[in-house]
């Protein structure tokens, strides 16, 4: 397959990956040390927020209290407000996911589903009462139902977050949008990817713009972890979705073009500062040397970054 071939072409932003890979609750809280002073003169808000966050039985109310009472919160309390909610969620998460993953439960989903639908609506024709009630509680807590390898389960819904917005800081308000286009369009399930190549980089260079933007953000650690899935599936794509043919080691075609036109639309300057970028235009250059395959120096390539 020539270079040549790969013409600009017209084509269109954690996957589930994202969310299962931090799951985890190692997060420390990098803000500056408040005096005994300031704990004391908490907003009413706070304080009854954080005496709900911190029970499941409780969770729904704590998100009820932060949307209509984060206005009467300092800065300070709602970034670490919006934490402690998603923090919180990421703890259930595990035990939402057991709930939801009996046979008779994903039996009686399976039956009213249809692509798309809302946890709130499956709840609505779920002919279980006990499918009904853990649907009624994990819509309460605000979880969005998906379907991946033929099975049902819940994810963060990072899309609520952004009513939040407005009240915390920049490299939050980033965060929220990153993690709730992932959550709306997970890049890949069950090893497929489920968006086309030029979101593949695309969101990989988010990611690296937020690395590179916000270097003490108390999400970093969350991002640097989305941004080495997002790398992998960039040079490699997925098990099913793979970068190169099994068979014949040849690159993707689709994924040179998006490739290429991403590195045109980028420009020098735009490359010289993005270490992702230099990579891939390292790639693009040996591939064109290598006759588009992964060759053993391809293969070196890839070992190296």
């Amino acid at each position: 397959m020539e270079r040549s071939i790969f013409m600009k072409s017209i084509a269109a932003p954690l996957g589930l990956i994202l969310f299962l890979t931090s799951i985890g609750l190692a997060i420390s809280f990098a803000f500056p040390q408040r005096s005994k002073a300031a704990v004391v003169k908490s907003s009413a808000a706070f304080s009854l927020f954080e005496q709900r966050v911190k029970k499941p039985s409780s969770l729904s109310l704590a998100q009820a209290t932060l949307v209509n009472r984060i206005d009467e919160m300092t800065l300070a309390e709602a970034n670490l407000a919006v934490l402690h909610l998603e923090n919180a969620l990421k703890a259930y998460l595990p035990t939402a996911i057991k709930r939801m993953n009996t046979p008779a439960i994903q039996q009686d989903i399976k039956d009213i589903y249809t692509p798309g639908m809302s946890m709130v609506l499956a709840r609505s024709k779920v002919k279980q009462s006990q499918t009904r009630v853990v649907l009624q509680d994990l819509t309460a807590m605000d979880y969005k139902l998906v379907l991946g390898g033929g099975r049902f389960y819940p994810i963060i819904q990072y899309k609520s977050f952004k009513v939040f917005k407005p009240y915390v800081s920049k490299d939050l308000q980033a965060y929220i949008e990153l993690m709730a286009t992932e959550s709306e369009q997970p890049s890949a399930v069950n090893g497929t990817l489920l968006i086309n190549w030029y979101k593949v980089i695309e969101r990989a260079m988010a990611y690296e713009d937020f690395l590179s933007t916000y270097k003490s953000s108390n999400r970093t650690i969350a991002i640097k972890e989305a941004y080495n899935v997002a790398k992998e599936y960039v040079f490699n794509g997925t098990q099913n979705s793979p970068l190169f043919d099994k068979i014949t080691q040849v690159m993707s075609e689709e994924a040179a073009i998006a490739y290429e036109n991403t590195l045109s639309e980028a420009g020098p300057e735009q490359i010289e500062a993005s270490p992702l970028l230099i990579q891939l235009e390292e790639f693009l250059m040996l591939l064109e040397k290598n006759g588009d395959k992964k060759t053993q120096a391809v293969k070196d390539f890839l070992k190296s970054i």
